[in-house]
């Protein structure tokens, strides 16, 4: 088996893993949820019944004792406020009516939102278990009725709450389970077989100049124990020579020798990256479901609106990225990818721990943009290791493997945090993200230690030929037709305007992460295989072509029908079109260089766009509403897919034209 059909067999068979237990995990709690659901219903119906005829009583008592002070019935000033107010207090009610003794309404309130059987309108009341009608008397004589109606789905609606905060939780424990699955694979089998195969045929090439560490199978650790024992009796023989012998045996042998013991054998993968970046990505975007409410509800200057304030984190956080960008690549090559990675953690739990005591909305928006420098610097730090540590340049697997994670890490971050959020409040939820970011160095100073995470002044040993080669109207076209419409699409779509607008419709901190994280676990799922059909017979340029398509589609759709599911589906439609384009962007970019400089334009265009756009839509906000707003991020991201196919054609014609000279 070639090695590119066994990167694809390992994409598809970890897909199969994901959706494997993404089935029997939803489908478990579903089942056993639901089962839940309708039996606590029935067991609290009785009392849910005798607390909604309790608060028609309590109601009806206060009426009467306005009428025994002399006032009317139909003539009682605020009746309509009082009942108003009562129904905001319990949850529990649906509607409540005052009637005369011949059945004229006098005052009525109900909720906007109501179950199907009951909206017919303010004045039918539909016969429930739970509707009561209490006579209302003045002395001896009947001058009314109340009519009061309970909701039929006030304790499923409160227990399918729980029941998604638990899916919820059930799919953050997959991701979680599923990358130790992988650290464990790695590190008991993975690892030391590429280790014991390295080793083996650098000998066979007459390398004996390292030994590795036994670990893995017993099977593997009898090999590696042998291969040891081969380089360490040649190094001690070697040593007892003379310094004339030790030449004349170089000569003939051909041979590398150590001299003393043999160095240990250092090899870097691309799964090293994979649980600290895991961690650390959760760690960080633990607020990116609730940051705007956050930002909202502190104090902040009398000049700046609430949709500013809102927008001003996020801002932030893609400034200090977008600035950091360019520089972050050279700082991993020079300082090292572990050694800035670990550097980049302390400072990521200080500003966890000061957004969660801040009280102003400026106090945010600079933790928030300190953040980021150090979330710009730990992640390209683990994209340049991986980079590295992967030999073949234009594969999607590296950055097919870093999108995973980190989206991964942002699915359960959101997830996550909008659930703590729910329950404990937004500060509770950024002090469990720092204590998360603590755990995140620890592995990244465990599992990083391969060569490619030391430092380097070149990336690629290349010929020269190649280190001249520039990219030009190809990466135009790449970067203004796919990247930047993607990033201003995830921006302003997923973390600005849905938060903000499932808010506005009545929507918890908790059911709006819900939402937000199906565009993480989309590109979570359909992730790995995009990556395998990228380096497989379909190729990047169609799956980015695709995926472009199918995240304008998602985003066009929200203009013909709105509500709660509109945005659910627009969520995870633009996930699997952004799944499908992102790691065939980068490997595109890497073909057009192979030097590998068209990934930091790429980077930067990336979050200077996102900027661009998150700007734009928070200044415009008030005065074309969240709809147009979303069908301008929906057409940009269908004139970006026109303009990369014409530049795409044109480059093409201009090469068939100069070919043909």
């Amino acid at each position: 088996m070639s090695s590119a059909n066994a990167q694809a067999s390992s994409h598809w068979w970890r897909l199969r893993l994901v959706a494997l237990l993404v089935v029997l995990v939803s489908g478990t709690v579903l089942t056993l949820g639901a089962f839940a659901v309708e039996t606590f219903e029935r067991a609290v119906a009785p009392e849910l019944a005798k607390r909604t005829r309790l608060i028609g009583v309590i109601v009806r008592a206060e009426l009467q004792r306005a009428l025994e002070l002399g006032v009317r019935l139909d003539s009682m000033a605020g009746l309509d406020r009082y009942l108003s107010g009562t129904l905001q207090k319990f949850d529990e009610i649906d509607a409540i009516a005052v009637h005369d003794a011949a059945g004229v309404p006098v005052a009525s309130t109900r909720r906007s939102v109501v179950d199907a059987d009951a909206a017919a309108g303010p004045e039918a009341f539909v016969a429930q278990r739970n509707s009561y009608s209490l006579p209302i008397v003045d002395g001896n004589r009947l001058v009314g009725e109340i009519r009061i109606e309970g909701s039929a789905g006030f304790v499923r609606s409160r227990l399918s709450e729980v029941l998604l905060d638990v899916m919820t939780i059930a799919l953050v424990a997959v991701l979680l389970a599923l990358e130790s699955i992988l650290m464990l694979g790695a590190a008991s089998v993975t690892r030391p077989l590429a280790r014991v195969f390295h080793l083996l045929d650098a000998q066979r090439h007459g390398d004996f100049r390292h030994r590795i560490g036994p670990g893995g199978p017993s099977a593997l650790v009898r090999v590696a124990e042998r291969l040891n024992d081969h380089a360490q009796d040649l190094a001690d023989r070697f040593a007892a020579l003379p310094s004339a012998a030790r030449a004349r045996v170089r000569e003939r042998l051909e041979a590398q020798l150590a001299v003393g013991r043999p160095g240990l054998l250092r090899l870097a993968d691309v799964n090293d990256i994979r649980p600290a970046l895991f961690l650390f990505s959760l760690s960080t975007e633990v607020a990116v479901s609730f940051l705007p409410l956050y930002a909202r509800s502190l104090d902040r200057p009398a000049w700046l609106a609430p949709d500013l304030a809102a927008a001003a984190p996020l801002v932030a956080y893609l400034l200090a990225v977008g600035l950091l960008t360019p520089f972050a690549g050279r700082l991993a090559r020079r300082f090292g990818a572990r050694r800035l990675f670990l550097l980049s953690v302390p400072p990521t739990v200080l500003s966890l721990a000061a957004l969660a005591q801040a009280s102003h909305v400026v106090e945010i928006t600079f933790w928030r943009g300190v953040m980021a420098v150090f979330y710009a610097t730990a992640t390209i730090a683990c994209q340049e290791y991986a980079l590295r540590a992967s030999a073949d340049s234009g594969s999607a697997r590296p950055m097919g493997a870093f999108v995973a994670v980190v989206y991964g890490g942002v699915f359960c971050g959101a997830a996550l945090g909008g659930v703590v959020a729910g329950s404990f409040g937004f500060r509770a939820a950024l002090l469990a993200g720092a204590a998360i970011a603590v755990l995140s160095g620890a592995l990244g100073a465990a599992l990083m230690s391969g060569p490619a995470g030391d430092a380097a002044r070149r990336t690629y040993d290349l010929p020269r030929e190649a280190r001249t080669t520039r990219p030009g109207a190809k990466l135009l076209a790449l970067l203004l037709g796919l990247a930047v419409p993607m990033n201003v699409a995830t921006a302003v779509f997923v973390w600005y305007l849905t938060p903000l607008m499932l808010t506005a419709a009545g929507s918890g901190p908790a059911e709006v992460a819900r939402v937000v994280m199906l565009y993480y676990v989309a590109i979570v799922i359909v992730g790995p295989a995009a990556t395998a059909l990228s380096d497989g017979s379909t190729g990047p340029r169609a799956l980015a072509i695709g995926g472009a398509s199918l995240a304008a589609a998602s985003l066009l759709s929200m203009s013909l029908w709105g509500g709660f599911w509109a945005a659910v589906t627009a969520t995870a439609g633009l996930g699997v079109g952004h799944a499908l384009m992102r790691a065939p962007v980068y490997a595109l970019a890497q073909r057009l260089d192979p030097l590998g400089t068209a990934v930091t334009p790429l980077r930067v265009a990336e979050r200077f766009g996102a900027i661009a756009g998150l700007g734009a839509c928070a200044l415009s906000l008030q005065s074309i509403g969240a709809d147009a707003a979303m069908q301008a991020t929906g057409i940009l991201a269908c004139a970006g897919l026109l303009f990369y196919l014409a530049m795409e054609a044109a480059v093409r014609a201009r090469t068939n034209a100069g070919r043909t000279r």
